[in-house]
């Protein structure tokens, strides 16, 4: 059973999704997603006696779809789709990482979270609260900027007031005697000239600003001038999620990366 992975599930989910209309055709897209979040390997599961509706967004009518793959795998001898081509998931992530039990003991700190000031679920302090149990030592809170209003983008004031969340929460963290510390970032959007949304003295004020492409990203033709461009920009610290892809949604933008990111187009 263990010879079909969760990224051929998840391929051969969105593949039937393709056939599929209505409310079954989301039911394989969701599940499609979902399997690259699955923490262990479906056939691992079944190999287990365990119920595949363990497993995210998988409910009797998908479970029942994966166990005929996993007991009778379909020959697949065309390539994956460009759209999920070379995305890893979880359970891949976590053998990989198994293999080296001293990589996770190098891992120090996280520094792109999202919490509720934007488009993320979680508040400052339960962001604060996780890293500090996984034994962390700083975190950087990234909420998206104002001129991602889809996504809960705040602005220079709001900023500020987030500033001031971040301020107790360290300070409740030292009184703890925790090592942890929260970083004051933003996560900036950028148009395509590498230009960001917020006031400058505003940015000055944070530790750390990460720059991101959220809009244009299905354009054909090289991108490697747009990327220069963000990496000149002297605000910008970090160059965030840079190909912009999306499983099974968009394929990303391409570039010269070597260029991009052999530095020498850095601005000193």
């Amino acid at each position: 059973m263990a010879g079909i992975s969760n990224g051929d599930l998840a391929d051969l989910l969105a593949t039937r999704a393709e056939s599929e209309t209505g409310f079954r055709q989301k039911a394989f897209k969701r599940a499609a997603r979902g399997a690259f979040l699955w923490p262990e390997e479906a056939s691992d599961l079944l190999a287990g006696a365990r119920s595949l509706e363990e497993l995210h967004s998988v409910g009797p009518f998908i479970g029942e779809q994966l166990r005929g793959w996993i007991e009778h795998p379909p020959a697949r001898s065309a390539a994956r789709d460009s759209l999920r081509r070379d995305f890893l998931t979880l359970a891949e992530a976590r053998k990989i990482l198994a293999r080296d039990p001293t990589w996770s003991e190098r891992l120090r700190g996280d520094l792109q979270m999202h919490t509720s000031w934007s488009d993320g679920s979680g508040a400052v302090a339960d962001m604060a609260e996780a890293a500090d149990l996984r034994g962390y030592e700083y975190i950087a809170i990234t909420d998206h900027s104002k001129g991602l209003k889809i996504a809960g983008g705040i602005d220079e004031s709001e900023l500020l007031e987030q500033g001031v969340e971040i301020a107790a929460t360290n300070a409740r963290l030292r009184t703890a005697d925790s090592k942890l510390t929260v970083l004051r970032s933003i996560e900036m959007n950028l148009n395509r000239r590498g230009e960001g949304d917020m006031d400058v003295a505003e940015l000055a004020k944070l530790d750390l600003v990460l720059g991101s492409f959220h809009s244009a990203l299905r354009l054909k033709e090289d991108q490697t001038e747009r990327y220069i461009a963000a990496l000149r920009n002297r605000d910008v610290h970090v160059l965030g999620h840079p190909r912009g892809r999306v499983y099974n949604y968009r394929a990303g933008l391409s570039a010269d990366w070597p260029r991009v990111f052999g530095g020498s187009s850095k601005v000193e």
